[in-house]
């Protein structure tokens, strides 16, 4: 009965941390040029660095991922976001399970050590598949920053009918 509880509990967090939310595109305007005081977003190591500046988490990475405003990326953060959070309602579940029993009946051992690791297991296998979906998020930022910076472009001059010929490369740290 207990079990059902919980399990009820879980599963209602769970649907309004997944709700359906605006689309993507929302705010994404296409044809809009990549603002060029973005910069690359490098990893070593399961850190993050930014302009040189190693950050604190991968939730520091969300004010350049909505500068960008890559519908891509953002799905892929959004998404990261919504992983790490459940993660960690599943890490409460042994105090819910704790809170939840009656207070004069003894608490079996066996199934509050099979709560406890369960919740430490989905709670850890929850925060790898959110920071392989915060990777694929930088890979996608870096790409978007690339095809913008790496490119030909021909635009007419103003004022005369000469066209103009720029390419611009972005220099590696």
């Amino acid at each position: 009965m207990r079990f059902i509880f919980l399990f009820l509990i879980c599963l209602s967090i769970l649907g309004t941390a997944t709700a359906q939310r605006a689309a993507d595109s929302t705010f994404y305007r296409p044809g809009v040029a990549v603002p060029a005081y973005l910069k690359p977003i490098e990893r070593s190591y399961g850190a993050y660095y930014y302009g040189g500046k190693r950050l604190r988490s991968s939730n520091s990475l969300e004010i350049p991922f909505n500068e960008l405003n890559d519908p891509i990326v953002n799905r892929h953060f959004r998404t990261y976001r919504t992983f790490v959070v459940i993660g960690q309602v599943a890490a409460a579940i042994p105090l819910v399970y704790v809170l939840t029993r009656n207070r004069g009946t003894y608490t079996r051992s066996g199934d509050y050590w099979a709560v406890y690791f369960g919740s430490i297991g989905v709670s850890l296998g929850l925060n790898i598949i959110g920071g392989s979906k915060v990777r694929k998020a930088v890979t996608e930022y870096n790409r978007a920053l690339a095809n913008a910076r790496f490119g030909f472009s021909a635009q007419p001059l103003p004022g005369t009918t000469k066209t103009a010929f720029g390419f611009s490369l972005v220099q590696r740290l």
